[in-house]
Parts: C-alpha cells; structure tokens; sequence
C-alpha cells in the first residue's frame, strides 16, 4: 500500500492532503500533511475567515498499521477573524484541541489492552509512558460504557457485595456494592461502599427504578431498607444460599468440639448435600451422628431446611417453614434458637422464593469476575479506575 493510499483509507479526511513520508527508524514512519481548505470558521463568533495569520506545526502518534508506529506531521494555519479579531488554529477532524494523539491511537491503546495481561505491556507495545496508557484506557472505557448509561433498569434486581481494600486507619476492609440486572444478565453498577447515601448516588443516574419489582438480597438489615426506600415497588427476595449456610456455623462449632480444629473428612461431609454423598459416605455421617446428639440435632435441622426449598408451592413452603420454626422452638442449643429468630424475621422474604424462584447466582458469578480483575490488578487504589474496569468486563 502506497502512503497515499494509506492516507485515504486509515485517515479518512480529503481536507488533508501528503506532502510526503519521512522513515525515522525501522518501525516509526513521519507522514506529513496539511489542510487543502481555502477558509475556516471562527469558534467565538461563527464568521468565515481566509486571512491566514502565521502556521504552526504539530506531531500527532496515530494508529500503527503493520506494526508500525506512524506520527502524523500536521502544519496548520493560524487565520485571523475580519470580525472579531482573534486568531485561532484551523482544527482537524479525529485529533482533540491540545491533544498529541488522535482517536484512533487511543481507541488502538484500548484494543492492546484487552489483549495484554499489564498496562506495562502495553506501553512498551505503544513506545509511550504507563501514565498515558493508564490515561488513555480508562477514559476511554468511560466512553465506551456510556452507551448504557440510560438504559432503564429491568423487573429483577440483584444487591451483593464484596471487598476492596483496607482502610489505612482502622485495619478495617472497605466494601463496595454490586447492582446486577438479572434479566439484561449485566453488571449495572458498583456503589463504594455499604451505606443507603453512596447507593443512592450511586444509581441515581439509572432511570427506571419504578420498573423493579423484585429485589434479590443476602440477608443485610441494610440493603433490606435500602431496597424498601429506593425501589418501592419491589418485593425482596432472600438468596437461597444465604438461607441454606446459616446452620453451618453450629455445625462445624459443635463438630469441633468432637474432633477437633484439624483436617478431619467428616467435616466436608457434613457440609455436603446428602442427596450427593455415596453410601459409604452417608453411613459415616449417619454413624458420627449416633456418636454426638447435639451435633445429629443440627444435621437433621440442616437436611430440614434443605428439603424446604425443594418443595413446590407458596402455600405448602409457607406449611412447612412455620413447622420448622415451630418444632425447633423448643431445642437448647444456643444457635438453634438464633437461627430460629432469623428465620422468621425473613420470613416474608424467604417465602418469597417460592413466588419468583429467582437467586442471588448471577450477582455472586459477577463478584467472583470483579474479583478476578482485582487479582489481576493486584489490587486498585483508585475506586474509579476498578468500577470502569469491572463494568466494561461485565457488560
């Protein structure tokens, strides 16, 4: 491909006219260029002007084509308005004012990151500094998610959360909030932090809230009244899974107390769904469980509430949880009765399961991404930077 050639096809501006190709270095290539129009427009007053003043000479990096650097040598006019006086510089399509790169050297910078695991791979592909790279990507991964910025949110919303980093202070992690479309399958947003401040303003810029009319949960006070206030028309659903893990920590407290802290094979099994287990496994459950009264109590509670979920039906879910809560009133373990209160503070929410069969799944799958761009990264400091990064994944 001649240079000229290259210029019509690659550039796409027939104001620009090839004066001639300076080769520098194997790798890097000076096309020079200058405008072929006869007048330009004043950006203060809108007056055409032709009376050109003097002419400045700028070096702009491009895209590579072939793997060659290719820098574009620009000589353009100063004119000088017969209206208003001032002098400005003639612009050129595809390069911002003050800019040293055109759009198709930032939009090629974002494309090389996706295909690098490190922004260092990156600049030393582009021969330019980390900064401008780091620069580059994340204002353009700004540009690219705002196409969805006005997409209205969907019937059904998924709240969960997951860690950032330490606060310097405290030694305490900070948090940040994920907002999962469930039926776009998309991550909408993520808040940094817990509290129903930051998550307003977080989302505040999604239309559409009154369009939710089910919002998926862990079992958090906070996101609960926080989901009560911002999307009022919505029912909260509790997460299956949080439902299902909230035995287990009496369960492996009392197993511990028979066995021990160390690495024991009962532990898993008793863990484990026994629809899964093998007969073998299951006698060795079933033989432990003779052994320990306190700890068969708690296993027969947690294959209770396992079967609750598989039960069809609102009404008889609603039958069988009130049985439940009903028959373990009477248990001394301490955990026991805790678990009792919780389940019926949740009971409106659990049962609520049974109405949508929606869960939590799709939101822990975006966590277990967004924490995967964080060990990538080793680690963000900036909030900005991680919320753009993840967003653009997971889009």
């Amino acid at each position: 491909m001649t240079p000229e050639e290259y210029v019509a096809k690659n550039i796409l501006l027939p104001e620009l006219k090839l004066e001639k190709v300076i080769k520098r270095s194997a790798k890097r290539f000076d096309y020079h260029l200058h405008k072929t129009n006869s007048f330009e427009v004043c950006p203060k007053c809108a007056t055409k002007s032709s009376s050109v003043h003097d002419y400045r000479t700028i070096c702009t990096r491009h895209a590579k084509y072939n793997a060659k650097h290719i820098h574009l040598v620009i000589k353009k006019r100063r004119f000088r308005c017969p209206n208003c006086k001032k002098v400005f510089t003639e612009p050129v399509a595809g390069i911002r004012k003050g800019f040293r790169t055109s759009e198709k050297y930032r939009s090629g910078v974002l494309y090389d990151c996706q295909r690098f695991t490190n922004l260092k791979d990156v600049a030393k592909s582009n021969r330019c500094s980390q900064s401008l790279v780091g620069k580059v990507f994340y204002e353009r991964l700004e540009i690219e998610l705002r196409e969805t910025n006005n997409t209205p949110w969907s019937k059904s919303v998924g709240i969960d959360e997951h860690s950032f980093k330490r606060a310097k202070k405290k030694s305490r992690k900070s948090f940040v909030t994920c907002f999962v479309d469930l039926k776009l399958k998309r991550l909408r947003e993520l808040a940094p932090s817990r509290n129903a401040v930051d998550l307003q303003k977080s989302i505040a810029h999604i239309p559409g809230r009154e369009n939710v009319t089910n919002v998926v949960i862990d079992l958090t006070d906070g996101y609960k009244n926080f989901a009560q206030n911002y999307f009022f028309n919505a029912n909260i659903v509790a997460d299956k899974f949080h439902v299902l893990r909230l035995i287990n920590p009496a369960l492996n407290k009392h197993r511990k107390e028979v066995v021990g802290d160390r690495k024991n094979p009962i532990r898993f099994l008793l863990l484990k769904n026994r629809s899964k287990l093998k007969p073998e496994e299951v006698k060795a459950v079933n033989r432990f469980c003779r052994e320990n009264a306190t700890v068969r109590e708690i296993y027969q509670l947690k294959q209770r509430i396992n079967g609750f979920y598989r039960i069809k039906g609102f009404k008889q879910a609603s039958r069988v949880l009130t049985k439940i809560t009903d028959d373990i009133a009477t248990s001394e373990i301490k955990e026991i009765k805790t678990l009792r209160k919780t389940l019926m503070k949740w009971r409106k929410e659990i049962l609520q399961y049974f109405k949508t069969g929606l869960t939590n799944a799709r939101t822990e799958g975006f966590n277990r991404k967004a924490k995967l761009i964080q060990r990538m990264a080793c680690g963000y400091r900036s909030h900005r930077n991680y919320r753009l990064r993840a967003l653009y994944a997971c889009r």
